[in-house]
């Protein structure tokens, strides 16, 4: 039986042999550290990157999509004739269905915010959210202090905002927590009214708008009522797509009328029955607008997609991260069978101990313990070490990737899974030298002491 004392002694003696062999310790070690490193570095990216922000409600929030252009075109990009966004007119229309539960269009303005510390200077680094009220309930933002504008706002448009902690710090002064609502924020020389604010913001991959980057480094700060949209007169940032070459867009307001996807357009569906319904809705509206002569092309149709399936559609985990995976997991598989000669060289190198003790009554299994438990210990400074160069590695993947730099870190489950995969490790590679070992024939070793 392998009691704790026995544990104990196994594990005294297992130190002690480190320690007499420092240089062939500090190989296996390396060994195992470097595999450790460069996988889990790349399984954290991964794992980071595979992260669904939203939750529970994955299931319940919904992209829609239509396939809104001409004859002219067979199909659309690179996806299954989709864009990924909406016109206007059409994000407008849309606005009328009551089946969602909730809903919202939406885009990203990029505009010049005064601050009212004296001192300090305008910032444009602050990206603007332009959505419907429900935006805040259907993606979870924790309100501070205030509430949303009022629904009526949605269709009579008012000049109020919602802003973030960090915004509020920079206008008003403080760590952001104070209430400034009912104050004034000054932005394009245009005072909106401050109605609510928020906790900071920043769901990665930003899985509602990935026309730019699934990995934004500056998040939606400041979010104003999407009924202002034909007031703004600003471009958005994000792609503009259209499909007709001769439609040329001279400014915002024909923009607005324009046949061009710049809007991204989601629903709250919480039951099947209602996902069922909203289906059959944008069928009857594609119908309608075929009938119109707008949606020209040989299929006409709409689609929604939940949150995976639409970060799935986008591959926001490129095939390269997959490989890169792979690959890493290989090179610990590398590291692994190095370690195993090493442990071999070791072990055969003690065998005359090994027979010694079988001699005096040892079983073949306390040997093979005794021997496991030396790996084990080995696995484990391995595998600390390994955590070590992991940290410098996602340090230097966000020193070189910008895009990464959120999400480049270890989390818990990480260090638990690098434990895991380095005690893994070091015990499969140590099975076969300890077995080598244990197998000593007693009688040898005699005649050879």
């Amino acid at each position: 039986m392998f009691s704790h004392y026995m544990f104990a002694y196994y594990l005294k003696l297992g130190i002690k042999h480190i320690a007499e062999t420092p240089v062939l310790s500090l190989l296996i070690v390396t060994a195992i550290a470097l595999g450790i490193a460069v996988s889990m570095t790349m399984l954290s990216l991964y794992h980071a990157m595979a992260h669904n922000p939203a939750g529970d409600k994955s299931g319940q929030l919904f992209a829609v999509q239509l396939a809104a252009y001409g004859n002219d075109l067979e199909t659309w990009g690179e996806h299954d004739g989709l864009p990924l966004q909406l016109t206007h007119r059409d994000a407008m229309n849309l606005r009328d269905s009551e089946v969602p539960l909730r809903q919202s269009p939406m885009f990203r303005l990029g505009m010049t915010v005064e601050s009212r510390v004296a001192g300090t200077p305008p910032s444009a680094d602050f990206d603007v959210r332009v959505a419907d009220r429900d935006f805040f309930a259907m993606f979870g933002l924790d309100f501070l202090h205030g509430e949303p504008w009022r629904a009526e706002t949605d269709s009579d448009p008012a000049r109020v905002a919602v802003i973030s902690q960090r915004v509020n710090a920079r206008v008003f002064g403080g760590d952001g927590l104070a209430n400034n609502v009912g104050r004034t924020l000054l932005m394009n020389e245009t005072e909106f009214r401050v109605v609510g604010i928020v906790r900071d913001w920043h769901p990665l991959p930003r899985f509602y708008d990935l026309n730019t980057s699934a990995y934004p480094t500056t998040p939606d700060a400041i979010f104003i009522p999407y009924s202002l949209t034909p007031l703004l007169d600003s471009f958005p940032r994000g792609n503009i797509q259209g499909w007709n070459p001769e439609e040329h867009l001279n400014n915002f307001a024909h923009m607005l009328q324009a046949e061009v996807v710049w809007q991204q357009y989601w629903v709250e569906l919480p039951e099947a029955d209602s996902v069922t319904a909203y289906k059959n809705y944008l069928a009857a509206y594609v119908d309608q607008q075929r009938q119109l002569g707008r949606f020209q092309n040989q299929q006409p149709r709409g689609h929604i997609r939940d949150t995976q399936q639409w970060l799935n559609y986008n591959n926001v985990i490129e095939r390269d991260n997959r490989v890169m995976v792979g690959l890493s997991f290989m090179f610990l598989l590398v590291c692994l069978v190095n370690t195993v000669g090493l442990l071999l060289a070791r072990f055969l190198r003690r065998m005359h101990e090994a027979g010694v003790r079988r001699a005096l009554g040892a079983s073949k299994a306390q040997i093979f313990q005794q021997y496991i438990t030396e790996v084990v210990v080995l696995g484990a400074l391995g595998g600390l070490a390994g955590l070590v160069l992991s940290l410098g590695g996602l340090w230097s993947i966000r020193q070189l990737y910008e895009q990464y730099a959120p999400i480049a870190y270890l989390d818990t489950s990480m260090v638990a899974a690098a434990v895991a995969i380095s005690l893994l490790s070091s015990l499969l590679a140590g099975v076969y030298p300890a077995y080598r070992a244990c197998a000593a024939q007693p009688s040898l070793f005699l005649k050879a002491q």
